[in-house]
């Protein structure tokens, strides 16, 4: 399963992006950095919150097939990402 990355990872991770965005000319910002960074770790934020919700719910999902899971029939992994993949299809997210 993927780590969480922590909120100071996800701030240094979004002003560096600011950063190359800005300092490569690849986008001008007239509010600045500052303003750029904490947009891009909002967005950053938002989006590990909606994978975190879609963990949680896959596990609730795989509670179902618990009794084959600890028998051994079914690779808890592989059925993890199997439904992951599927609700990620089903809703259109991009993760």
């Amino acid at each position: 399963m993927p780590v969480r990355l922590s909120s100071a990872r996800v701030a240094l991770l979004a002003r560096s992006l600011s950063d190359l965005l800005i300092d490569g000319g690849l986008l001008v910002c007239k509010k600045g950095k500052v303003h750029l960074s904490s947009r891009i770790e909002a967005l950053i934020t938002d989006d590990l919150r909606v994978e975190e919700r879609l963990n949680a719910e896959v596990k609730q999902i795989l509670k179902q097939y618990e009794r084959e899971i600890e028998e051994g029939a079914v690779d808890y992994q592989k059925m993890f990402s199997m439904v992951k993949k599927q609700l990620i299809k089903d809703r259109h997210l991009t993760l």
